[in-house]
């Protein structure tokens, strides 16, 4: 993997399918990526770019395969530290990766570019959204040539969203044991879901656990060299399942606020549109989470502050991996055309 390293000395790892040859026009697509799961989750939309007139790339963020670790100081922040000193440490977060992305020097013409960030790598995507008025002149002009801003199914954890009364996770179910939790979670969160009427938008019709037994979670259907090559547990008890709790999540909901319905940080990314897309036999924290975005973009009534949905019809929570040309097919939906 390439790996670009920033003038803070923070590097980052990557993957690139490069930009088309012969000087077609194309659209970059950036992905941060979720909990565990990292840039090679992705790997499987790789063939699909080209034919598609699309460049991807997938960072790892800090702490995953080659890209740089957190410091002590850093860590014991995400663990223990005040509000104050866990929100500069996100909006670093969010620095870093605009840098990052600056540091790419994708071309504006063309396809421009369109940042997605996938479950939990929205909490860093709205990160890198938030910060935009704290860099330099020159980058946030660089970083104009956004088209689009997609929260990929994203979990209500993402926004800093309360759980609903009657529903769970498994890091929060006192049925399973502890040490079970983590292979509990990835069975769960890569399940196909069977919910009751999602168009009513009622909490009381999404479910914890009634999934469809026709179709076998995908962290199942993987031989063991793929998930060894898409996965890393170390970070998650280093900072991501901090970043994941009850403590930090004053500091993800007033970093989604200042991301999606601030209007001097929308006005500095005002040629992009933002999107929230999800599927219907996802885990329900992700669709509970597009409806409760949903009900706040209605209430800013703003239409500078328009958020978009899609809906994707039977996709479980891992449409890159089980179905990558439909996932390219759904996310273009998004930006073409705009």
């Amino acid at each position: 993997m390439p790996t670009l390293v920033l003038k803070n000395g923070v590097a980052f790892a990557y993957t690139d399918t490069g930009a088309l040859p012969g000087g077609e026009k194309y659209t970059t697509l950036v992905i941060i990526h979720g909990h565990t799961f990292h840039s090679g989750t992705f790997q499987r939309l790789n063939p699909f770019a080209q034919p598609n007139a699309l460049r991807i790339i997938c960072v790892n963020r800090r702490e995953y395969p080659g890209s740089s670790p957190y410091s002590p100081a850093e860590l014991k922040t995400f663990a223990e530290g005040t509000e104050n000193k866990r929100t500069a440490l996100l909006e670093q977060q969010g620095r870093d990766l605009a840098m990052f992305l600056d540091g790419l020097s994708i071309p504006k013409e063309g396809g421009g570019i369109v940042l997605i960030g996938w479950s939990i790598g929205a909490i860093y995507l709205l990160a890198l959204i938030a910060c935009i008025k704290k860099l330099p002149t020159a980058t946030q002009e660089r970083l104009s040539g956004v088209r689009s801003v997609i929260m990929f199914q994203a979990p209500s954890l993402a926004f800093g969203l309360p759980t609903p009364k009657g529903l769970l996770i498994p890091h929060d179910d006192p049925d399973i044991p502890v040490e079970a939790r983590g292979p509990a979670f990835a069975k769960w969160v890569s399940s196909y879901f069977i919910h009751g009427d999602l168009s009513t938008h009622n909490t009381n019709n999404l479910t914890y656990n009634n999934t469809n037994p026709d179709k076998p979670p995908t962290i199942g259907t993987l031989k063991p060299e793929e998930f060894l090559a898409m996965t890393d547990f170390a970070p998650a008890e280093r900072y991501d399942n901090i970043v994941c709790l009850p403590p930090f999540a004053g500091v993800v909901s007033k970093q989604t606020k200042k991301a999606l319905f601030d209007p001097t940080t929308r006005e500095a990314w005002s040629r992009a549109r933002f999107w929230n897309v999800y599927g219907t036999a996802e885990p329900w924290n992700i669709i509970y989470a597009a409806w409760a975005l949903e009900a706040q973009s209605r209430a800013a009534d703003n239409p500078k502050l328009a958020l978009n949905f899609k809906v994707i019809p039977r996709s479980n929570h891992f449409l890159v991996w089980e179905d990558p040309e439909r996932a390219i097919n759904e996310l273009k939906e998004c930006f073409l055309g705009e």
